[in-house]
């Protein structure tokens, strides 16, 4: 469930994420996406959706928009060799866009994921707790090698789930924080070609301004 959880905190484009989707029929009906649309990834960071008619785009859109509001939304118009209906003369396609990770999003998700963890370990622990309890009561007359048979066998399970819990954590965060040096390195990158391209103006402008000085 942790993980489940984690994945719909997106920082690409997750098939899970679009189990979240609910979409409002006509008649008021709740329909999970596949029930309306068409879905694939169109690469790491975007999904795209084609509703099964064109009534649903709607319903769709502001199915996504409850489920998931940092997606970026684009509807286009497919050309004829990208339609998926071909007798649906208005198809639409919905592009959604994962947003990059800057600085303020890196914090955010930083902040949900240990929160969500957080929570998930406290019902664990509240779990282990009531089931320690009852394990005492039910094992109390047993001789004492069975009593420890079994604490050790509950202590077991319950490391068990916290190194997953744990490792859970420990790869979300890591997903994330890769994330953003790569948002940090596409800025850079960008920068240098803008400073790259400004420098080169300049020199072209210098250049420009001798030979007029050498004309006169």
């Amino acid at each position: 469930m942790l993980n489940y959880r984690f994945m719909n905190l997106c920082v690409k484009a997750e098939p899970a994420a679009l189990l979240t989707v609910v979409v409002m029929s006509s008649d008021g009906e709740r329909l999970n996406l596949e029930k309306v649309a068409r879905a694939r990834l169109a690469n790491k960071f975007q999904y795209e959706i084609v509703p099964m008619s064109s009534d649903l785009l709607a319903p769709i859109c502001k199915g996504f928009m409850d489920a998931h509001p940092e997606f970026k939304q684009e509807v286009v118009t497919p050309d004829d060799d990208h339609r998926i209906y071909p007798n649906q003369e208005d198809e639409k396609h919905i592009f959604l866009t994962v947003p990059e990770v800057n600085q303020d999003r890196h914090d955010s998700l930083m902040d949900a994921v240990k929160l969500l963890y957080d929570q998930c370990k406290a019902q664990v622990d509240k779990v282990n707790a009531s089931y320690a309890a009852k394990l005492a009561t039910k094992v109390a007359e047993l001789p004492k090698a069975d009593i420890e048979e079994a604490k050790e066998k509950m202590e077991n399970s319950q490391k068990m789930y916290s190194k997953m819990c744990e490792d859970y954590l420990s790869a979300k965060q890591q997903e994330i924080e890769e994330a953003y040096q790569h948002y940090l390195a596409d800025q850079t990158a960008k920068q240098t070609a803008a400073d790259e391209k400004a420098a080169a103006r300049g020199v072209n402008a210098g250049q420009q301004f001798n030979i007029n000085q050498e004309d006169e």
